[in-house]
């Protein structure tokens, strides 16, 4: 049977979180989907606790490659790939039970979208509530900061896009094996159809000592690759009038401010005090999408969910 969704998972040594992350991922109040673990040359137990976590569960697939990169995991992801739909997933982030089921609601319902994300719940080692990140919400938006050099302006522990296409754009580039990979791709994805990201917190993204994309000269290591995207990218658009340069982002309004404090505590288990929170960023702009969408998790009976690995 074909799924609607393949979870695609690339690993490199992940054996302290994977577990935690397969588990989430068969949390999903949507169940037609398929795990695919990309073990991208792993010496450590990380394929052992995944299969723990799953616990005999069919929808687990492992895929096991020579140690080439990340980019190149997630193209023999999308070469694996049973369903038309990609959920990226790392092996150290988790997914939150309503990620799936919302994000494939939106693209059934547009069309003209390849590419849909959300926010993020950034969590330390230990799963402790850090701050919330993703704030753009329109193509418009998220393509001028994906211009201006922020490729997680679409999330890549958030989004889910449709393989078809990128295929069709040529997949992740090889080239990009440890940084990049995802914003070079949104661009072109960006070039072909919509982009978005819902104002619903999907995933939690966890920073610990070990992250890819981390550490004290990240932004030094990210810099050329960023500017040899955007390079590309403005040659591809003939772009003329500027010089590809990583830009510097705007202030955070008050509103979100207060928006983002309210679902750091709402996750910590504060809930009145996430709720007042909350309350004060809808006075200072009721239409923020963000704000809404946390109003209504305020709202709802559903309590803040920790999964674990079985």
């Amino acid at each position: 049977m074909t799924p609607r969704v393949t979870v695609a998972m690339p690993v490199f040594n992940g054996e302290r979180f994977i577990g935690e992350a397969v588990a989430s991922a068969l949390a999903s109040s949507f169940r037609d989907f398929e795990i695919l673990v990309l073990d991208d040359g792993s010496t450590d137990g990380s394929l052992a606790a995944a299969r723990r976590a799953a616990g005999g569960d069919a929808r687990l697939r492992i895929v096991r490659l020579p140690h080439g990169g990340v980019a190149a995991a997630r193209n023999a992801g999308l070469r694996e790939a049973r369903g038309g739909l990609i959920a990226n997933l790392d092996s150290d982030d988790v997914m939150l039970p309503e990620r799936l089921e919302l994000q494939v609601a939106y693209l059934d319902s547009h069309p003209e979208c390849v590419a849909v994300g959300g926010r993020s719940l950034v969590v330390d080692a230990a799963g402790t509530p850090l701050q919330v990140v993703g704030r753009l919400f329109t193509h418009q938006e998220i393509d001028a900061a994906l211009l201006g050099g922020h490729g997680g302006s679409l999330g890549s522990d958030t989004a889910m896009f449709r393989k078809h296409t990128a295929q069709a754009i040529g997949g992740y580039e090889d080239k990009l094996s440890a940084t990049g990979e995802d914003h070079d791709l949104w661009l072109r994805l960006a070039e072909v159809g919509q982009i978005a990201n819902l104002p619903d917190v999907l995933t939690r993204y966890r920073v610990h000592d070990t992250n890819v994309s981390g550490g004290k000269d990240s932004q030094t290591r990210r810099l050329p690759v960023t500017l040899d995207n955007l390079a590309r990218a403005f040659d591809r658009r003939r772009i003329t009038d500027r010089q590809p340069a990583k830009l510097p982002r705007p202030p955070i309004p008050r509103s979100e401010q207060w928006c983002d404090a309210g679902i750091v505590r709402y996750y910590s288990g504060n809930r009145i005090g996430a709720l007042w929170r909350v309350l004060v960023a809808a006075a200072l702009n009721p239409a923020a999408p963000a704000t809404r969408s946390a109003l209504r998790l305020m709202m709802s009976k559903r309590a803040p969910v920790r999964v674990s690995a079985r």
